[in-house]
């Protein structure tokens, strides 16, 4: 019996080769439309955090409240003692890294050494010297460079690509950075220009440059002071977690607060917020997932409408093969176990095509991108020109459960007539046929 249902399947398409076809297309779509959608919306959380914001942030309270106006005398003391802390008493997962926000006027000198040209600039001071440093990798920096190299001594600069292009900036000239510093007075500091680097974000390519923690720290008397502790969270940690590791470290803080390192000021007050409390990310982030369950739900539900009427159909077609099953002694029951076993059988074919069709594509999407810059070039946020996608076990999962069950629970539907018609009403079926 097996083996003739096996040799019915291959022989009619209507019962195999159609469902298999729907099945790993539909499941293959579904996989690469999460992969993409959670690649973009990861995408920019990780480039936001990366350049800007960390997965999470340490940052004293009154910097935070008027960091748009880079409040130096407001950064937080005690580098060192508050980085070991951290280290130390924070999730393993999470790696710090110091920095320093400033913003200044850059001024360009000509050969005289008076001034050409001169804006304002908003900076980042991190580790670029440092042989174990991971800020040059996590900001991707050596991959960026447009023109010249990375800084490799004290008192070098990197700007902004469109920032040299409006400053008409040369490499290895100097430049002069205006700015103030921690105790209120004015910071003045020269510094070389030895490259241009394309962030991929246009807000940045057009004002930001990097300087070296140590150089910033000596410009605005920042001694063993920064304005930001970032933390950094492995890729497969999905941003609905960010929370949960957000609120463990703010109550392993309380100890550090109680414990009011030398460094601090009396009213410092360091406190932990994620990136989804910053830049306005968690209302973009709470609009793509209601997106997201809307555009993957439209289309599973058509998904799963093909598959089932093909299940319908399917059934309503074998009405005379199941007059004559049951005219030869087999039971309702049996009948349709074996229709729905072969629906089962053959989404489950489909279903693996569809996971290794579209696991590929994703993973294609995930290592070489899609090129987006000329959609992402003017839209101010921090987004990659590059697009990738992101593979996930949620993925599969959203695209194998339909292909699995709404062909079988079509021919189910289906099947359940034959309770309702005699073994003389099939036979005329099949004979009108």
């Amino acid at each position: 019996m097996i083996r003739w249902l096996i040799k019915g399947m291959l022989r009619d398409r209507t019962r195999s080769l159609f469902p298999f076809i729907v099945v790993t297309v539909g499941v293959a779509l579904v996989i690469v439309l999460v992969g993409f959608m959670d690649g973009v919306i990861m995408g920019m959380m990780d480039s936001t955090a990366h350049l800007d914001t960390g997965h999470l942030r340490v940052v004293n309270k009154p910097f935070y409240d008027e960091e748009h106006l880079n409040p130096m005398d407001r950064a937080l003391g005690s580098q060192k003692i508050t980085g070991d802390w951290l280290r130390a008493n924070s999730d393993p997962e999470i790696v710090w890294s110091p920095r320093i926000r400033w913003g200044a006027i850059m001024d360009v000198p000509d050969e005289r050494g008076e001034t050409r040209s001169q804006t304002p600039v908003m900076g980042i001071a991190l580790d670029l010297l440092s042989q174990d440093s991971l800020e040059l990798k996590r900001l991707n920096l050596a991959e960026s460079l447009t023109r010249g190299r990375l800084p490799n001594k004290r008192g070098e600069i990197l700007v902004g690509y469109q920032l040299a292009q409006t400053l008409a900036l040369e490499l290895n000239r100097p430049v002069t950075l205006i700015g103030q510093t921690f105790d209120g007075g004015m910071a003045t500091d020269n510094f070389t220009v030895v490259g241009f680097v394309r962030f991929g974000i246009f807000a940045m390519d057009k004002k930001m440059a990097l300087i070296d923690l140590v150089d910033a720290q000596e410009t605005f008397y920042l001694d063993d002071i920064v304005t930001d502790w970032l933390g950094y969270l492995p890729s497969y940690v999905s941003f609905r977690e960010y929370d949960r590791y957000r609120s463990r470290l703010e109550f392993q803080m309380k100890t550090l607060i109680n414990l009011h390192p030398s460094g601090w000021a009396k009213d410092d007050f360091p406190i932990v917020v994620s990136i989804l409390d910053q830049r306005n990310i968690r209302p973009i982030a709470e609009k793509f997932l209601v997106v997201r369950k809307f555009i993957i739900g439209i289309f599973l539900f058509l998904m799963v409408v093909v598959l089932w009427n093909a299940g319908i159909l399917n059934g309503i077609h074998r009405y005379g093969e199941m007059g004559i099953r049951l005219a030869m002694g087999e039971t309702h029951s049996h009948l349709l176990l074996s229709l729905v076993t072969e629906s089962f059988v053959v989404g489950l074919v489909g279903s693996v095509a569809g996971c290794v069709l579209g696991g590929a594509c994703t993973y294609a999407l995930q290592e070489i991108g899609l090129n987006m810059g000329d959609a992402f070039a003017q839209s101010g946020l921090m987004l990659s020109d590059v697009a990738r996608a992101r593979l996930s076990v949620g993925g599969f999962v959203r695209g194998v459960i339909p292909g699995l069950t709404a062909s079988v629970l079509g021919t189910f539907i289906a099947g359940l007539a034959i309770y309702k018609r005699s073994e003389a009403n099939l036979f005329r079926e099949q004979e009108a046929g």
